[in-house]
């Protein structure tokens, strides 16, 4: 399943992830975050090996005994494309962005921020300091209540795919 954290710039997207994400985990859920950037982005350094191997032509993976990094050249970024492709194990998919893949989504706003700009796709909660009619809200510091939140619409939804084993903390 995938939900995105969507709002503008500074809205507090990372920040909410960050709290969230380790109560999931501790739920019993594999969760992956994919971060959405509209620009070229690096994460390696000029003149380190793996970027030489890079800057020749080759695609690379990095690979250590805690982390794996992969870095692949790709024609667009698909929400979809990349969810089938590298991360239908996960129970949980969350981004940061991808406002116009029109996924469920929470939005994260500001109170001078309007709803309208992140209504492609279903909203499952607003986070904010104002309550916005008609959808259901948390406050910023509702860290408990969104996961709990979140954990609900997962465990819903890994039951209707029969994912849900009695096993799982699901």
């Amino acid at each position: 399943m995938i939900i995105s954290f969507v709002g503008n710039s500074d809205s507090g997207k990372t920040t909410l992830i960050t709290k969230v994400v380790p109560l999931l985990k501790r739920k019993g859920l594999k969760v992956a975050v994919v971060k959405h950037s509209h620009q070229d982005f690096t994460i390696d350094k000029e003149g380190k090996d793996s970027w030489r191997i890079y800057q020749c032509g080759a695609d690379v993976v990095i690979a250590s005994p805690t982390k794996l990094a992969f870095i692949k050249r790709v024609e667009r970024d698909d929400l979809n494309e990349i969810y089938e492709k590298y991360l239908k194990e996960y129970d949980l998919v969350l981004t940061e962005g991808y406002n116009n893949a029109g996924k469920d989504r929470i939005v994260v706003l500001n109170d001078s921020t309007s709803i309208d700009r992140f209504k492609n796709g279903r909203i499952l909660a607003v986070v904010s300091d104002s309550k916005i009619e008609g959808y259901v809200h948390f406050k910023r510091d509702d860290i408990e209540a969104i996961a709990e939140f979140i954990y609900s619409v997962v465990k819903g939804n890994l039951r209707d795919q029969g994912r849900c084993a009695e096993s799982q903390a699901v």
